[in-house]
Formats: C-alpha cells, structure tokens, sequence
C-alpha cells in the first residue's frame, strides 16, 4: 500500500510542478506583476490532487469513493473543524506579539500589503480603515471567513483534500497514525514548493518559504487527519482547510515588525499554536475519549 501512497505522491508533484512552471516561464505568471491572475492559478493548482487521484483510480478501476471518506454525515468533528481555526488564529495574535522584535499592534500597512491594493488606492484605503475599529475588522473577517470556510473556500480545498486526506488515507490504511501524518504533510508541503517560491506566503524568503510551508503542512495535516478518522469523512478537513485559508491572516494585521519566519500561522507563531493544539488532541484522545486513534493504524482507526 505505501508503494501508492508514493506513487501518488511522484504523480501529483511531477504534475502541478510542470504546470506551474510552463505557466511562471511561459506565461510570465507573477504574483506582484500579476495578484489577480496569480490567485486564479493559485486556486485551479488546488485541483490537482483531485484529478491525479482520479486518473489513478481510474486505471486501477476503482471507485469514485472507495474510500468511505467522500461521506456528507455531519457529526461533531464538522463544527470542531469550523471554529477551530478561528480559535488558533486568534491565540496566534499574541503568541506573535510575544516574539523578539514584534509589537501588537493594529498595523493598516499589513493589510493593504496582503491584499495586494494598487498604489493610487491606498492613500483611500488607509483613510477608510481609520475610521474602522480594529475590533470590528477582527468580527468581519472572522465572519467573512467562516462563511468562506465552508462555502466557497471549503470548495475549493476539497479538491487538494480529495488528494490528500481521501486518497493518501486509504493507500496508508496499514500506517501507524503518526507515520502516516508526517508523509501527508510532507507530501503536502512539498508540493506547494512552486507557488511559495513565485512568492506566495514568505513573499520575502522564497527559498526557506518551502521548508516553512513543509513544517506548516505537517503541523496543520495532524490535525485535519484526526478529524478525518474521528468523523470518517474527509470534509471536516476540507472545511479546516477552507478556514484557515480565511482567517489565518488576520495575524498580521495586528503586530508589527518580526518577519516571514515567524510572523502569522505560516509562521513560527502558528507553529507554537498547532503543536499546542495536537498536544491538547493527544491528551484528550489518550486520556478523556480513550479511543487511541493516535496509537492504531488509519484502518483501524476508520474500522473502530
């Protein structure tokens, strides 16, 4: 089973990287030159789990759910899933600010900066947002993305989760827990390398940006893979994915100084946060739920 598993693993890579790369030295895709057209690739790049996984079904004739995991019964872990991220997001803020050489405090620049706002309009923008209550933009964008996180952004992350914490799931069903989460992550991580060094998530340290967004994958992959087993679906993990990516970066918009390394969630501050977080998830599955899904293979887990 691991040799799919890695199979898997060559195919998707080998894939989305050729495709990023005719699409950065072919077509020029810059995401400074280019934000727009940059979140639009970054977005369709998502889908390529999917359809590696299909394509591989697909000659090995097997089912569309074989798996079990494409299962739309909501339980609890759906709702664990959902505010989770807001949770750790919101504990990230002053974790950041405890770092050397960061301050908590409300920081406009940050904002027009991530979203990308076009010169002639930020003079408007910084007036707009002080007139804006910090703490309202904090209620806003978590509104915002929990309603994103399971409409829109959920979508779109199903299509790597189909990949990863679908397929990689039942080719790994005879792998230990932990084992099984470090390959995903990994997998996971790695195969980000062509967006992160066009400057996605660590615009400033590309190159160190792919080892960062390996050990963010792996953190984050924990937790979705425990989600996974303990609902038995994999849209808990595509529904944590989808928020994350909603309301991870809000972090920055509160601190000031500090750097790509640790700054926010994709940072040493987040890494702080999900250690914690899969520490807590240990401790209440060892200790409070006493199922020890950590300690079984993912096909015991899911037989349970």
């Amino acid at each position: 089973m691991m040799k799919k598993a890695i199979r898997f693993a060559i195919d998707v890579c080998l894939i989305s990287w050729a495709v990023a790369a005719v699409a950065r030295f072919g077509f020029g895709l810059d995401p400074k030159g280019n934000p727009a057209m940059f979140t639009v690739f970054a977005m369709a790049y998502m889908f390529f789990p999917l359809l590696t996984a299909l394509v591989l079904q697909a000659i090995d004739k097997e089912k569309f759910n074989h798996t079990g995991l494409v299962n739309f019964k909501v339980s609890w872990p759906w709702v664990v899933a959902w505010l989770l991220p807001v949770v750790m997001t919101l504990v990230c803020i002053p974790v950041n600010s405890w770092l050397p050489g960061v301050e908590l405090k409300y920081n406009s620049e940050q904002l027009i900066s991530q979203y990308h706002v076009p010169e002639e309009q930020q003079d408007l923008v910084r007036e707009q947002l002080g007139k804006f209550p910090p703490v309202l933009l904090i209620i806003s964008t978590i509104f915002s993305g929990m309603l994103a996180g399971i409409t829109v952004n959920a979508l779109v992350a199903f299509g790597e989760e189909y990949g990863w914490r679908n397929y990689l799931v039942g080719a790994l069903r005879e792998v230990k827990f932990w084992k099984a989460a470090l390959f995903i992550g990994f997998v996971w991580g790695i195969w980000h390398a062509p967006l992160i060094l066009m400057g996605h998530n660590y615009p400033n340290v590309p190159r160190w940006g792919v080892l960062l967004m390996v050990v963010f994958c792996i953190l984050l992959g924990v937790i979705e893979l425990y989600m996974v087993l303990k609902s038995k679906s994999m849209i808990p993990a595509a529904i944590l994915h989808g928020t994350i990516n909603g309301v991870g970066g809000m972090v920055v918009y509160y601190i000031i100084g500090g750097n790509d390394f640790i700054n926010g969630m994709t940072g040493l501050a987040g890494f702080v946060v999900m250690a914690v977080t899969i520490l807590c998830i240990w401790t209440y599955d060892k200790h409070i739920a006493k199922e020890h899904l950590c300690d079984m293979t993912l096909g015991e887990a899911l037989e349970r």
